[in-house]
């Protein structure tokens, strides 16, 4: 997967199956230092009356946003598809200028290489659920 290097941020491009319809998301970064994975509500059709839960992230400059939990059908990465995982929503691109950041509960299912001279990233799926 070729990834854009700016900023000193990886950015890359996932697509989401949210809804029975399907979200291509630009402009999202890979963020090994995120716990979560986030993407902006603005990106998707978002249903407000489906299951949610509210969840508040801290960011390291002290930042604070409530985001709204919801299951999503598909969320794919290169060509990897993991099936019925929890995404947060809320207001990233007004308050962080980024469409999403694909944190450590989506990244930790694969073994990847990133290599910053070609702008490329290796990625494999382990297919191993973790206890």
């Amino acid at each position: 997967m070729i990834f854009e290097f700016k900023n000193g941020l990886i950015w890359i491009s996932v697509t989401l199956e949210y809804e029975e319809k399907t979200f291509k998301i630009d402009q999202c970064i890979l963020d090994t230092g995120s716990e979560t994975t986030a993407i902006d509500i603005d990106c998707i059709n978002f249903n407000y009356q489906k299951p949610s839960f509210i969840r508040r992230l801290y960011g390291l400059g002290g930042g604070l946003q409530e985001v709204i939990c919801q299951r999503v059908s598909k969320i794919v990465i290169d060509d990897t598809e993991l099936n019925d995982i929890e995404i947060e929503f809320g207001n990233l691109k007004s308050d962080f200028g980024i469409n999403g950041f694909i944190g450590n509960d989506v990244l930790s299912r694969f073994t990847f290489t990133v290599n910053f001279i070609n702008h490329d990233i290796k990625m494999i799926f382990n297919n191993i659920k973790k206890v």
